[in-house]
This record gives structure tokens, sequence and C-alpha cells, in this order.
């Protein structure tokens, strides 16, 4: 699987302090994947007492990530 971050993605990973790393390791092994609009994915992985969903999307055999967030309990 190709991934790949937009640049609003990158953006928001530098404001976030959320490294490239963490998002690949979610988008390659979520634990939870949701559909949302746009055909979106949602792809959501325990990061210690958090939860960080990350946005994507597929473009032909490419995975774009939108962008990436903690969860708030």
């Amino acid at each position: 699987m190709s991934i790949e971050f937009s640049d609003h993605a990158k953006r928001q990973l530098r404001r976030r302090k959320i490294s490239q790393k963490l998002v690949l390791s979610s988008v390659r092994n979520p634990q939870e994947i949701i559909g949302s609009y746009r055909d979106r994915k949602l792809r959501r992985k325990q990061v210690g007492s958090k939860i960080l969903e990350v946005v994507t999307r597929a473009e032909g055999s490419k995975t774009i990530v939108i962008t990436a967030y903690y969860l708030k309990k």
C-alpha cells in the first residue's frame, strides 16, 4: 500500500505535534476503520491513553492522508 500525505495533513501534523511515523502505523494497522462521507475512511488506533484518528481517501492504488488528530474522551 502506497501512502502519501496531503499538504494539509503535513501542516496539521506539525501543528498538532503528531509524527508521520505514528500516522503511517495507524494507517497500516488500525484497530478500527469507519466509513465517512465522500468515500473517506477514519482509521483509529489507541496511542497510550488517547485515540489517534487518521482521515484517508483512496486514489487508485494510493492512500492519501488528509489529516490526523487525537479524539477527546
